[in-house]
């Protein structure tokens, strides 16, 4: 769950991305365990470099452990940068890790990352620099493969560059009002995304902050 700044931006009903988000997480989970059938879970929030937090303790199997932990979380702590090929990399390495074995004998290996922004910010010895894509899909296209699937937050008209905002988060796309703002094609990250989705067998869903519901319209 991407944390990061620009993940305050106000939705249409006043509330942040970064609460919205949350909802949408606690739809996730519910749908893991009890139509998935997932077996196990590690819930972690991503800024900055070096700040990935696992708000579960690590994988759980438990339901209610990772309610919990969701519940745990505040829609007005999101701040800082965005290490977004540092957060992947290390979700799909800690899978493959713990649970090479269960993949071997038919079980799913997934990420499910949630995000508003551009790469920014991640350390160039944990999947960062300008070549982050490719060491990203190397990542997840790795045996066993990790399934990778998105949400990505697109703002409401076109798509918005801010190299540097209010909420702290630099290099994010599509976090500030259009006032002022240069409409951009379509931004290398999320096409990115979209694509590693593709290839990797996961699903990718779109929220405009002009959507309305609980989170709970999502395509899993």
């Amino acid at each position: 769950m991407d944390t990061s700044g620009s993940m305050r931006t106000p939705r249409h009903d006043g509330s942040s991305r970064c609460e919205y988000s949350i909802l949408q997480a606690k739809s996730k989970v519910f749908r893991f365990f009890y139509q998935l059938h997932g077996n196990k879970i590690d819930i972690r929030t991503f800024n900055s470099g070096g700040n990935i937090i696992s708000i579960t303790g690590g994988f759980v199997d438990k339901f209610d452990a990772a309610m919990n932990a969701l519940n745990s979380l505040s829609g007005k702590q999101c701040q800082g940068a965005t290490a977004l090929a540092e957060a992947m990399c290390l979700a799909a390495d800690d899978l493959r890790f713990n649970y090479s074995n269960k993949a071997k004998q038919g079980d799913r290996l997934m990420v499910f990352g949630s995000t508003d922004g551009d790469e920014n910010n991640s350390p160039r010895d944990i999947c960062g620099g300008s070549d982050w894509q490719a060491k990203v899909e190397a990542t997840y296209l790795d045996l066993p493969q990790v399934e990778f699937n998105a949400t990505i937050f697109i703002g409401n008209v076109g798509l918005l560059s801010d190299s540097e905002n209010k909420y702290g988060d630099y290099g994010d796309l599509y976090n500030m009002p259009p006032n002022g703002f240069t409409a951009l094609s379509t931004p290398t990250t999320f096409e990115f995304l979209k694509k590693l989705a593709k290839k990797t067998g996961g699903q990718v869903e779109t929220v405009k902050d002009s959507d309305v519901g609980d989170g709970s319209n999502d395509p899993w």
